[in-house]
């Protein structure tokens, strides 16, 4: 789980815009940009090539 403190700060790396941060799928995500960068062992991978396209039909629970 991402602290609340890190999800204020941090931003898409690609347009500098927010991310929302999706437990059950364990990403955060850029809707402006339609990217989703996945989180391993807590740690955010926002690498704009390492980032997979954004499914907008699966939800953000």
């Amino acid at each position: 789980m991402l602290s609340e403190e890190l999800l204020k700060v941090i931003a898409c790396p690609k347009c500098k815009g927010e991310l929302v941060y999706c437990p059950k799928r364990n990403e955060l995500r850029c809707y402006r940009c339609k990217l989703a960068y996945r989180i391993e062992d807590d740690i955010p991978i926002l690498l704009v090539e390492e980032a997979k396209p954004l499914n907008e039909d699966e939800p953000c629970e």
